[in-house]
C-alpha cells in the first residue's frame, strides 16, 4: 500500500470513528503524503510547503516521494546567516519562514528525498533540548560579529555548527539506481519551478488588486510580492484551488481564540477557547474585512503557522471547512485539522497557491518574483 492510499485509509478510518460527533463530510480531497512531525524545529514553512509540492508529484506524476523537509531548513539558515552577517546582526536570524522561503530554497539548493537526510536528529534535538537549534547558531554569528575584520571562513564554522546536531546532507546520492545531486534531482524528478506559485493576501492598508511585501517578521527580506485581493476573494480562490485538484499552503494565526485542534480536531471563530467540543456547527462569530485588519494591526492575528491544505469539507448544517495536514503531532483526526471558513477569514495571514488553479483576472495581476539579494 502506497503512502496516498494509507492516507486515505487513515482519513476514511477516522471519519468513521467520529462519525458519531458529525464530521464535516468531505467534499474533495487532495492526494498527499503520510502526516510528518517537525517537533519544536519551528519549521513549519518548509514542512507545509514540502507537503504540497509531494501532492503535486503525486497529482501530476504519479510520483509519491517522501522529501527532506529538514534540507530546505538547513539552506535557509544559511542564506539567513550570510544576510545577518552582511547587516552586521541587524536582520532577523530564527528558525520560521514562509512558503516563498521554501520555494527560493529549493531552487537554489535543490531537494532530497527524506531517506538521505532524515527528520529524526533536529527533531530529537528540539524536544530534549532547552536551547533550540537557532538560539545555538544565532550565538555563533554573535560570536563571529564580535572581532573585526571577520574570520573570512565564518561559514564553514556555521554550517558545521548546524549539521553536527541536524546532520550532513550527501553531495550526491542514488535514488531508484540513478545518481543524483539535490539540484538534478530537484530539475530531473520533481521538475520544480518556484514561478509556478503565487501567495495572495487580504489587507485594506495597500491597494487590492496589487503586489506589496507583506510587513510580518517572517517575511525577513522585505521583498517577497503578495497579490492582495478582497477577503471573500481570497476565501474563493482557496476554495476553487481545492475543486480544481490543487494543493494550497495557508499561513494562519493559531493561537487565537477558538483554535482548538489537538483537543477537538476544530478551528472556529469563537470569542473564547472551547474545551473538547467536536460539533461543526458549534455557533460562530461573524468576520469581515474591517474586523480583519483591526485584529491584524493590533498585533491579534499574527502568522503562527504554515498548513498544508488539502481538502474542502461540509457539516450537516451546510458549513464549509477547510481540510489542513498539520505537522504538529497527534490531534483527534491523526494530524489532521477542519478550520471554519469564519476562523480562516479573520486568522489567515495568507495562501500560496499553484498558478494553474488561479483564473486569468489573477495571473495577469500576479507580480513575478524578485531576486533575492543574497
Amino acid at each position: 500500500m502506497t503512502k496516498f492510499f494509507t492516507t486515505l485509509a487513515i482519513l476514511i478510518s477516522v471519519n468513521c470513528a467520529f462519525a458519531q460527533k458529525s464530521v464535516p463530510a468531505t467534499i474533495k480531497q487532495i492526494p498527499a503524503g503520510t502526516v510528518k512531525y517537525q517537533g519544536n524545529t519551528n519549521t513549519c514553512w518548509s514542512f507545509s510547503t514540502t507537503s504540497m509540492i509531494e501532492s503535486g508529484a503525486i497529482i501530476n506524476d504519479r510520483k509519491d516521494i517522501d522529501l527532506s523537509e529538514l534540507f530546505t531548513a538547513r539552506n535557509l539558515y544559511i542564506e539567513k546567516a550570510k544576510r545577518y552577517i552582511l547587516s552586521n546582526g541587524t536582520t532577523l536570524f530564527e528558525a520560521g519562514g514562509l512558503s516563498h522561503d521554501a520555494l527560493f530554497g529549493i531552487q537554489k539548493y535543490g531537494a532530497i528525498p527524506a531517506e538521505f537526510y532524515g527528520r529524526d536528529n533536529a527533531v530529537k534535538f528540539s524536544e530534549s533540548s532547552t536551547v533550540q537549534l537557532d538560539e545555538v547558531l544565532k550565538k555563533y554569528l554573535d560570536s563571529v560579529l564580535k572581532t573585526k575584520p571577520i574570520d573570512p571562513n565564518w561559514l564553514t564554522g556555521f554550517i558545521k555548527k548546524h549539521d553536527a546536531i541536524a546532520g550532513t546532507p550527501p553531495e550526491k546520492f542514488t535514488w531508484q539506481g540513478k545518481t543524483y545531486t539535490p539540484l538534478t534531482f530537484e530539475k530531473e524528478v520533481l521538475k520544480f519551478n518556484p514561478d509556478d506559485y503565487v501567495t495572495i493576501t487580504s489587507f485594506t492598508h495597500h491597494p487590492f488588486y496589487q503586489n506589496f511585501a507583506l510587513e510580518i517578521p517572517d517575511n525577513f527580506l522585505m521583498s517577497e510580492p503578495y497579490l492582495n485581493v478582497p477577503l471573500e476573494e481570497m476565501i474563493s480562490i482557496a476554495s476553487k484551488t481545492i475543486v480544481k485538484g490543487f494543493p494550497l499552503v495557508v499561513d494562519m494565526d493559531v493561537t487565537n481564540n477558538g483554535w482548538n485542534c489537538h483537543h477537538s480536531g476544530y478551528a472556529l471563530f469563537e470569542d473564547k477557547r472551547f474545551s473538547n467540543v467536536a460539533n461543526a456547527d458549534t455557533t460562530e462569530m461573524d468576520f469581515n474585512q474591517q474586523l480583519r485588519q483591526q485584529l491584524f494591526e493590533t498585533l491579534v492575528t499574527q502568522d503562527d503557522h504554515l498548513i498544508h491544505v488539502v481538502g474542502i469539507a461540509k457539516s450537516q448544517n451546510g458549513k464549509l471547512f477547510f481540510i489542513l495536514k498539520d505537522s504538529v503531532g497527534d490531534t483527534p483526526f491523526k494530524g489532521y485539522d477542519y478550520i471554519s471558513v469564519n476562523y480562516f477569514g479573520i486568522n489567515t495571514i495568507s495562501i500560496t497557491v499553484p498558478k494553474k488553479a488561479l483564473d486569468p483576472k489573477y495571473l495577469s495581476l500576479a507580480s513575478s518574483k524578485p531576486g533575492r539579494p543574497l
